[in-house]
């Protein structure tokens, strides 16, 4: 159970030992753990009430840690990334094996940081389970699933932001896959023209 919550290095230490850490983001805060840590990836679908047929989005720390769970972009592709990132941009991108990933990289230089520290990109989905809507802020977050997770950090906390703060929602979604690029999704910003 979370009864308090972690410091950076903390959570860091959760995330790259396995740990699933509830996480406050720049959109809407989350259940995350590393990407290529499948137990931890499993036990998040299972928080969710989510097979694992569907996939979740993945957090990256930059466009170059994004790049280790993308397969080669073109240069449409990556000119349209760095456009995008950081901000609240989940862009589908190609991926090994005829596969897709959806990325991100946040706004918020702190959660950047976290990411960086952990070495690999993060899993990332919304705190509530399949089908219900996800949680308004962190405080709420916290409320409702601290004793499912191992532990919780609040980037915007340490921007002095209250837990509480209102977020602005999730991220806009757009497939990268083909060109021009679709918009799945609107989010709080209008993407730039491709």
């Amino acid at each position: 159970m979370v009864d308090r919550l972690l410091t950076f290095d903390a959570a860091v230490g959760l995330l790259k030992s396995g740990g699933v850490l509830l996480l406050g983001t720049d959109t809407v805060p989350g259940f995350h753990c590393r990407a290529d840590m499948p137990d931890s990836v499993a036990r998040i679908q299972t928080l969710k009430g989510r097979g694992s047929e569907k996939s979740m989005l993945v957090l990256a720390g930059s466009v170059d840690q994004a790049g280790l769970v993308t397969g080669t972009l073109d240069e449409r592709q990556s000119v349209f990334c760095r456009r995008c990132w950081p901000g609240p941009f989940s862009l589908i991108l190609p991926a090994s094996k005829g596969q897709t990933v959806a990325v991100r990289v946040p706004a918020l230089e702190s959660l950047r940081s976290l990411v960086l520290s952990v070495g690999f990109p993060l899993v990332s989905t919304s705190a509530n389970r399949s089908g219900e809507s996800p949680c308004p802020d962190f405080k709420a977050a916290l409320a409702d699933f601290s004793s499912q997770v191992d532990g919780g950090w609040n980037p915007r906390e340490s921007r002095g932001e209250a837990a509480g703060s209102t977020l602005i929602g999730p991220s806009a979604l757009i497939d990268l896959t083909s060109w021009p690029p679709v918009q799945l999704r609107q989010g709080p910003l209008n993407p730039p023209p491709s």
